[in-house]
């Protein structure tokens, strides 16, 4: 009985250990700016990402003034200009400023919902608000300044007021709401910040378990920990990638799709490694378990 309720106890110390660190690490991009620029604003993946915008910014672009003329001489100016924005000497800058725009406007959403939920309020089940919004305010901003020194003299317009409160925003869709509604991605969210307080959960938990195990059997609690977190290493991959494949199959508008894609590898990019040094620790754990479990066979004998 002390056995069954060490390995239990050593599989939610597993599980939580997982859920602790993959909170830590999704937390600080929310909060800290620092994570989000070093994941998309460097690296193959994030150069994939930044060569993919101009691209997409003549479709995001299209009404920015209202005025048709205007509106499609613009559209095809950013188009043929989308080839030199990345290389402008403004570019990296106005990148910056608008992944920095789009993690704060993520959180600051993310808050005005949480605040309605704390007031009682409901947020219906299909409802986006929740989903992650690429702010390309400043890249457009520097696009269309660009191409409107290219546009034709128009009798009666102005183009020099057309970068003004620019707004240009890609819906990701991330997290797609057939997984987390957005009700739930605010209580994640809010679950997430708690890191410390999860982790050190699991250290009580796992000595606990080492604890209540009899003495020829804790080696049970370190390979069943062990395993717990390199399962859950896996899973979490796997989550993702599942999570990719259907954002891809629902995302059918151009403009969205184009920037999606690059955006979702330099994650994955960014992911990966940390979660193969996860897998690699909880391995590590579950082989010191069995050596252990040797060397008390041994001692038995």
């Amino acid at each position: 009985m002390r056995n069954f309720l060490a390995v239990i106890l050593a599989i939610i110390a597993g599980l939580t250990t997982v859920f602790g660190l993959v909170s830590w690490k999704i937390s600080d991009v929310i909060h800290q700016p620092e994570p989000i620029q070093d994941i998309l604003g460097s690296g193959e993946s994030a150069d994939e990402l930044k060569a993919a915008v101009p691209d997409a910014l003549g479709n995001l672009t299209a009404q920015t003034t209202g005025i048709e003329a205007v509106d499609a001489a613009l559209q095809d100016a950013v188009t043929e200009a989308s080839g030199q924005l990345v290389a402008d000497e403004g570019f990296d800058e106005a990148w910056s400023e608008s992944l920095e725009l789009t993690r704060s406007g993520w959180l600051e959403e993310l808050n005005a919902l949480g605040d309605q939920l704390n007031s009682g309020e409901t947020i219906p089940e299909n409802s986006t608000a929740a989903q992650l919004d690429l702010r390309l305010d400043p890249v457009a901003q520097l696009a269309v300044s660009n191409a409107t020194e290219a546009l034709p003299d128009m009798p009666g317009v102005d183009t020099s007021e057309v970068t003004s409160d620019l707004e240009v925003t890609v819906p990701t869709s991330i997290p797609p709401i057939s997984a987390l509604t957005a009700e739930q991605v605010v209580m994640v969210e809010e679950l997430m910040t708690l890191w410390p307080a999860m982790l050190g959960l699991a250290t009580i938990l796992f000595i606990m378990a080492l604890v209540v195990a009899s003495r020829g059997s804790r080696w049970i609690v370190w390979l069943v920990t062990g395993v717990m977190v390199a399962l859950g290493g896996a899973l979490v991959k796997i989550g993702y990638t599942a999570m990719q494949h259907q954002l891809r199959d629902q995302v059918q508008e151009p403009g969205v799709s184009t920037v999606l894609r690059p955006l979702l590898r330099a994650i994955q990019d960014w992911a990966d490694p940390q979660l193969i040094v996860l897998m690699v620790a909880g391995v590590g754990v579950a082989l010191l378990g069995i050596l252990g479990g040797f060397i008390s066979a041994n001692r038995r004998r």
